[in-house]
């Protein structure tokens, strides 16, 4: 995360209130902001039900998911929609650049992959500039701006390319491209992939029909060739970004390319373009509010079957386990899950717990060493208890285990040393042991 970011997160906590509701804060106006994007953006070209429509396609996808998450992903596809609605209607008015400029450089600093959608804008101006033969000078110099905080941290981004580069826990492949469309709609990656080949089809066979004969569709009543650019480019984002980390050789996953949300939705507005001004679309926009309806009653369940009940269950078991044996440290095998057990643990229990770390071994045993060297790092600035693997050895001969997940090298390699491990408890994340020399 660049620290633009954190700076909004910062900002966010001044606000007076609950800590856990500021810090997501930054994330529900990142998600008020996309729905706002999507709705104008079909708004400016096609009728009020294509905007709707819009909306309730992105309340539908799992990105709505994000809008809780105190993470950049929600803020990056807001200022990504607002920077869109801005494009198509620079102008109109004076303003609209300069706000260009601002939300632009914002989405940036809220992900550094951003620079790759500023990548996008220009290859949509470039179309306008083509077609229109004029030169927006202005727009040319947004973007220009916006790459800025991605230069400016690239000294940060190379620093951590150091520690985490050679064994990052999420590598790029080409079969990733395919299932981060799947995670997006939620769907199978197999059908996923012609669909997304028939988005790609038609809306290609539209622009080029456009381009051919520029006047045989009003750009009134639907959008045109630099607006059908920036959609397909969106749609690429995954794909776009899934390259440029393999020439990279960085890291990679999904979650990465979620501005490529606006890109399904509003590409699917275009392919149904001739629907929205027929009687077919009160049933289309029926439909669709159905499903929305079933979503909403889906995602408000019950507070008591949220996982914060059973992670607070699970930290409680291993607290009650631990008064059987007092004065011994509690080792939580899979780092990816110490810093929640640090946190939401009984109070009687933190003190106690510890993550043993080795760069070296985590590789080897796991592929990646990423959650060592993170913890090892954040062990400097917040009060948690992370020991190298050798001064743990040496200064503990029994302690309590904690083991399973996807991180979890420890356990094998105690395994491997011939350590004993006595079963206490075992449930379906985790198991419980007594280990000894």
């Amino acid at each position: 995360m660049p620290p633009g970011y954190y700076a909004l997160v910062q900002l966010a906590r001044v606000i007076p209130g609950d800590p856990r509701v500021t810090l997501r804060l930054p994330s529900i106006l990142g998600y008020i902001l996309s729905l706002l994007g999507v709705y104008w953006f079909a708004r400016k070209r096609l009728p009020a039900s294509a905007g709707l429509a819009a909306v309730i396609l992105m309340t539908l996808s799992p990105f709505r998911e994000y809008a809780l998450e105190a993470r950049s992903y929600s803020l990056l596809v807001g200022f990504l929609a607002i920077s869109a609605v801005l494009w198509q209607r620079i102008g109109e008015k004076r303003f609209m650049t300069p706000l260009l400029a601002v939300f632009l450089t914002l989405a940036v600093s809220s992900h550094h992959l951003a620079v790759v959608a500023v990548l996008l804008f220009g290859i949509a101006e470039l179309t306008w500039t083509v077609l229109s033969r004029q030169i927006r000078w202005g727009v040319w110099a947004v973007c220009l701006l916006a790459t800025c905080p991605f230069f400016l941290s690239l000294p940060l981004l190379l620093q951590f390319r150091e520690i985490f580069g050679k064994h990052f826990w999420s590598r790029p492949s080409w079969g990733t491209t395919v299932s981060t469309y799947g995670v997006y709609l939620g769907l199978d990656p197999r059908p996923t992939v012609v669909l997304i080949a028939l988005f790609g089809i038609v809306v290609g066979d539209s622009l080029l029909r456009m381009l051919r004969k520029p006047r045989a569709e009003s750009p009134e009543r639907s959008f045109g060739p630099p607006e059908i650019i920036l959609i397909g480019g969106l749609l690429s984002y995954p794909a776009l970004l899934v390259v440029l980390t393999k020439l990279l050789q960085s890291g990679y996953t999904p979650r990465y390319g979620w501005p490529a949300i606006l890109g399904l939705v509003l590409a699917s507005v275009y392919l149904f373009r001739n629907v929205w001004s027929t009687s077919s679309s009160a049933h289309l926009l029926g439909a669709l509010l159905i499903a929305f309806a079933a979503q909403t009653v889906y995602d408000f369940r019950p507070p008591a079957q949220a996982g914060s009940t059973r992670v607070h269950e699970r930290w409680t078991r291993l607290a009650e386990l631990s008064r059987d044996e007092p004065g011994i440290p509690v080792v939580i095998g899979n780092g990816g899950t110490f810093l929640d057990a640090v946190t939401y643990a009984p109070p009687e229990l933190r003190n106690r717990l510890v993550q043993v770390v080795d760069a070296d071994i985590a590789a080897r045993l796991t592929g990646s060493d990423s959650v060592d060297q993170t913890n090892r790092l954040l062990a400097r600035f917040i009060p948690v208890r992370v020991e190298g693997l050798a001064a743990f050895q040496a200064a503990q001969q029994r302690f309590l285990l904690c083991s399973g997940g996807q991180f979890d090298w420890f356990t094998q390699y105690l395994l491997e040393r011939k350590y004993r491990l006595r079963l206490l408890a075992r449930d379906a994340g985790s198991s419980i042991y007594i280990a000894e020399r």
